[in-house]
């Protein structure tokens, strides 16, 4: 017996014991076996070439060769992305593209951060030999997976799709083109820095609102076709991915989530170190991330990732994707529910958790496990529960057999190839492990849920997962835990405590902004409680009790901590990919109720519906703009200001400060110490807070004012009336003055010249 994979205790692999997807217990012919998802022959050959490049890259870096950022870039890149998941997925021989896609992007991202986060750890840090390595292995894997292609195989292409270019399709890929031109000028056209409680919604034209109808119209139009273009699908969710998260970004050309930049320094730190830094923060705990972020700037030539977090949505969004149609196609059984589901997840994902850090990585392999373990479910053979329903006849008889079931193997798939699928998603789980903190023990609910229902081969890959965390945890997490060792226990079953941090507590300051946050409350309620009705509505599924499980695990974790007042937003983010599927059977079952209207009635009637939600959604993932959205000015003159000042020099931020985490914070043993609002007396009060401490700078941005002002409940005129009052002292001058930064100095310390920042930041310069 192996730990993750049980032989022998499911029903052999015959015609007669293989089910139906949806309806457990129904016998069906045997199904057609789909031997691989994406053309193998092709996708190796990409694999090869991505792999040979980045080789050629690494041993350029060896011999000290200068290789260009358009050779370099896509060669580390495309390698972090695509090895060595292709060769693996393809030995594997896992099907469907969507599915297929989704392993090949988090094993690869699992691999990279497993090497990058050793190196990082045991202090073995060279981004060439590592390149070398991973470059090699690789190329290595790629030209031996061609060995298990079959001849028939080993030729052909990447295409797409084999229907033809039709007219229908050719004009809803226009109608998406020109959607986005009317994004891109719209978005451009916003002035962030007249964002208030509103957020951006307040701020975007008649433009923006054309192009989202044009956009909201060819998914109605496609979803309702008879058969659905996948072409047409993919390129409108990528789409509504940009649409959903990359507004504020393009109209400030930086990232739009602050925490962005702190991961940055993070990276930039350790780039820099080739070391951990001890003590500095508990991210630094789960630094897999911040390796592979470090690795990826020094392989990839960048001189900080600032670039890489503008385009990180548009990357991790799309590639999100993968998974949820995997999960949306286990669950609700074609190809329209799937669709939907991805269309769905994203109209109602405000959390903003796709941008550059550890939660869009960790999501990526947690959506792959869920769309594995789901497809092996919909696939393999399901013996009826026997046993304790002998014992004790009737329902909770029935309901204590389905644990002792395992379900048989994936059809084609022998004791080998299934246990080499479990190791793959144990790596997916290491690596998630020693990247984040949460998605690991959500990851342990889920498995074990999947155990106890009886519901995969993998009895004991909860028992693995927990030991990979608890092993972890004990000894990569030490600095946490020792610091936090109080909160860890004192949380736990504290739910009360959780709620008000995450939901209480934000519920503060403008009173306008307060009430727009009922906004976000309102649609994720209604998300939950539409797929609790579509959970009731379709029970005969063969997935129903587990997939009903996957969606309330997440739920559980609010009783565990409160993550820094973070846990409810995770947890609804956490539970959507699977809340997603029942929503979609919710809207199909409504609209086949429908079918007495005319068709263009109910065609124009999602359609006013769709947008009416991609409205609702524009509002609530911008609702934070005014304080959240950075500017060029607020990003290069924080750094210029830490990097400039004495040593030793104290600052005072008003409000937060995320691009202030620099390297010399980690590096240099007198670096500036930065200082913050930290209490409501010197926030009523910050003339008079700020001259009793007196600090060498005063660092004031617009994006803290706003802070301060929706947040926190002090209006921006006080805030002003504050700094004209600090500034009559005259034991403070201001030395930089823009429109969205401002730095004073006390009178002793001397007036950093940041003219050649303040040129960056407009522009006059390269």
């Amino acid at each position: 017996m192996t730990l993750i994979d049980r032989p022998g205790s499911g029903p052999t692999e015959t015609a007669e014991h293989r089910t139906d997807d949806n309806r457990a217990g129904s016998v069906m012919p045997a199904p057609r076996v789909v031997p691989y998802g994406w053309h193998p022959g092709a996708a190796l050959r990409v694999a090869v070439t991505v792999a040979a490049l980045a080789l050629a890259v690494a041993v350029a870096d060896w011999a000290g060769l200068d290789v260009p950022g358009v050779i370099r870039i896509p060669a580390v890149l495309l390698g972090v992305f695509l090895l060595p998941g292709v060769p693996l997925v393809v030995a594997l021989r896992i099907p469907g593209r969507a599915l297929a896609t989704a392993l090949i992007v988090s094993t690869s991202l699992s691999v990279n951060i497993l090497v990058t986060q050793t190196s990082m750890v045991l202090e073995w840090w060279h981004p060439a030999r590592t390149q070398t390595l991973l470059a090699a292995v690789g190329l290595a894997a790629s030209i031996a997976a061609f060995r298990t292609v079959p001849d028939n195989f080993r030729t052909g292409s990447l295409s797409l799709s084999r229907a033809h270019w039709t007219r229908t399709r050719l004009a809803l890929l226009a109608a998406l083109a020109v959607s986005l031109a009317l994004f891109t000028v719209s978005a451009r056209g916003i002035d962030v820095l007249k964002a208030g409680p509103y957020g951006v919604i307040a701020l975007v034209g008649p433009w923006y609102f054309v192009g989202l109808a044009l956009l909201v119209i060819t998914i109605v139009v496609t979803l309702r076709a008879t058969h659905i273009d996948h072409i047409v699908m993919a390129a409108a969710a990528a789409l509504a991915v940009v649409y959903n998260t990359m507004l504020v970004a393009v109209a400030t050309g930086e990232t739009s989530v602050p925490t962005a930049f702190v991961h940055r320094g993070f990276a930039a730190s350790m780039a820099a170190m080739h070391r951990l830094p001890t003590l500095e923060d508990a991210r630094y705990s789960w630094a897999g991330f911040f390796s592979l972020a470090a690795h990826i700037q020094e392989a990839g030539g960048f001189a900080d990732l600032t670039d890489v977090l503008f385009w990180a949505p548009v990357v991790f969004g799309p590639l999100m994707c993968f998974g949820l149609y995997a999960i949306g196609s286990a669950i609700g059984g074609n190809a329209r529910i799937a669709w939907l589901s991805v269309v769905l997840y994203q109209a109602f994902n405000w959390y903003q958790q796709d941008y550059f850090a550890p939660q869009a990585v960790a999501g990526l392999g947690y959506v792959a496990i869920l769309g594995t373990l789901l497809w092996q479910l919909r696939r393999a053979p399901l013996p009826t529960a026997a046993g304790v329903d002998r014992i004790l006849p009737g329902r909770l008889g029935a309901a204590l057999s389905v644990g002792r079931r395992t379900p048989g193997r994936v059809p084609g798939f022998g004791p080998g190839r299934t246990l080499a699928v479990g190791a793959t998603l144990l790596l997916i789980i290491t690596a998630n492990t020693v990247s984040h903190q949460m998605t690991p023990m959500l990851t342990v609910l889920a498995l074990a849920a999947f155990a106890v229902t009886g519901t995969t081969r993998y009895r004991t890959l909860w028992i693995a997962a927990g030991l990979v965390f608890a092993a972890w945890f004990s000894y990569g997490a030490t600095d946490f835990w020792t610091g936090h060792l109080n909160s860890l226990f004192n949380e736990v079953g504290q739910i009360g405590y959780s709620v008000n941090r995450g939901v209480g507590q934000r519920l503060n300051g403008d009173p306008t902004y307060t009430t727009m946050q009922y906004l976000r409350i309102a649609a994720s309620g209604l998300f939950v409680v539409v797929a609790f009705i579509g959970w009731l509505r379709f029970r005969r599924r063969r997935t129903w009790l587990i997939s009903g499980l996957l969606c309330a695990a997440p739920f559980v974790l609010v009783a565990l901590q409160s993550y820094g007042g973070e846990m409810i937003i995770r947890v609804f983010l956490f539970a959507s990919p699977t809340l997603a599927p029942f929503v979609a059977l919710v809207l199909v079952w409504a609209s086949r109720s429908l079918r007495r209207l005319p068709t263009v009635a109910v065609t124009l009637l999602a359609i006013a519906l769709a947008l009416g939600v991609g409205v609702l959604e524009t509002t609530n993932r911008g609702l934070n703009a005014a304080f959240e959205s950075s500017t060029k000015a607020e990003d290069i003159l924080t750094q210029g200001l830490i990097n400039k000042i004495p040593p030793r020099s104290s600052v005072m931020v008003f409000s937060h400060a995320a691009h202030a985490v620099v390297p010399r914070r980690s590096m240099d043993p007198n670096a500036p110490t930065i200082g913050y609002i930290d209490s409501f007396p010197c926030l009523d009060n910050l003339a008079q807070c700020t001259e009793n401490r007196r600090p060498d700078y005063v660092l004031i941005t617009h994006q803290g004012i706003a802070m301060m002002d929706l947040q926190r409940g002090k209006p921006t005129a006080e805030m002003e009336a504050d700094v004209a009052e600090i500034l009559k002292l005259d034991d403070y001058k201001m030395f930089v003055d823009t429109d969205s930064v401002r730095i004073l100095h006390f009178v002793d310390a001397p007036a950093v010249d940041l003219s050649a920042e303040v040129a960056r930041s407009e522009g006059k310069d390269n």
